[in-house]
């Protein structure tokens, strides 16, 4: 009688306990069998094995999905008067607005610096190729300036003067000694010998080889000769250029100009000088006959 209304007891009481009370299951056991002072052995057997089924009821219900239990009608009141007395405040839910995203500007990016164009190497230089002649020459030169060459000695401008005025001396002798050398003799043989030079002159160009000095083929100068006259052109090209006309042309150039002046110059015009010309042509003759014995 006494196992059976323990475990009447513990089927009513395994609904309402959680599925994890398994140490308060025991416990409500033990205390139950004390208090009822079920002390002997058939007993305690029943009691054994009733708590061995209980102990297996529990592991089914454990292992199975926990079936929610009903409130009470009691419960339901209660929880409406709850309700009643406090309104439940409903928390109005705020949407997220959406926070506008800030484009960021984009980085423009910084000139890059050029790098600085790598200078060309240098080309290696040729070497001069230096013939044995210059090689020779340098030599030469070094071996000029290590010798040192002394100071020539260079005599007082008083005995620099001294010789001049000795020289001038001797060539105004000189000059006295052949004036009077040509005096000796006559203006014909001077005339002739003047020819006679001026045709060796001629020979010695042609190459004919034969021993003179040259002294001996210079001409005399002899002032007792006649001047030939100086015909009507040249009388005119010669009051051209003391003019002025031609400065700074030279002297090939100004003769082309005179001579197509003259050119373009009338009879008339030409008259003037020709008549100088014929008058000098006759005191030409008459000096010519007094001077060298003939016309």
């Amino acid at each position: 009688m006494l196992a059976r209304g323990v475990l009447c007891r513990l089927a009513a009481d395994v609904p309402k306990t959680s599925t994890h009370d398994l140490p308060r299951l025991s416990h409500l056991l033990q205390t139950t069998l004390r208090s009822r002072n079920a002390l002997s052995i058939p007993a305690a057997r029943a009691l054994s094995r009733a708590y061995k089924a209980a102990l297996s009821e529990y592991r089914r219900t454990y292992a199975t999905t926990a079936r929610a239990t009903k409130p009470t009608t009691r419960v339901k009141k209660d929880v409406r008067k709850a309700a009643a007395k406090k309104p439940v405040k409903r928390t109005a839910i705020k949407k997220l607005e959406k926070k506008p995203v800030k484009k960021t500007a984009a980085k423009k990016a910084k000139p890059r610096k050029k790098k600085a164009a790598a200078k060309p190497k240098p080309k290696p230089k040729k070497k001069k190729v230096v013939s044995p002649e210059a090689k020779n020459k340098a030599t030469i030169k070094e071996l000029k300036e290590t010798a040192l060459k002394a100071p020539v000695a260079v005599p007082a401008s008083s005995a620099w003067n001294h010789y001049n005025h000795l020289a001038n001396e001797k060539t105004a002798v000189k000059e006295a000694e052949l004036r009077a050398w040509i005096h000796g003799h006559t203006p014909e043989q001077i005339r002739l010998a003047n020819i006679a030079r001026l045709n060796l002159k001629r020979r010695i160009a042609t190459g004919e080889k034969f021993q003179i000095a040259s002294k001996d083929l210079r001409r005399l100068q002899d002032d007792r000769q006649v001047k030939r006259p100086v015909t009507g052109y040249l009388r005119f090209s010669v009051e051209r250029r003391s003019s002025g006309d031609f400065k700074n042309i030279t002297n090939a150039e100004s003769f082309k100009l005179i001579a197509n002046e003259w050119k373009v110059l009338s009879a008339s015009e030409k008259k003037k000088y020709d008549d100088e010309f014929e008058a000098a042509k006759a005191g030409y003759t008459r000096e010519k006959q007094s001077t060298y014995g003939h016309a």
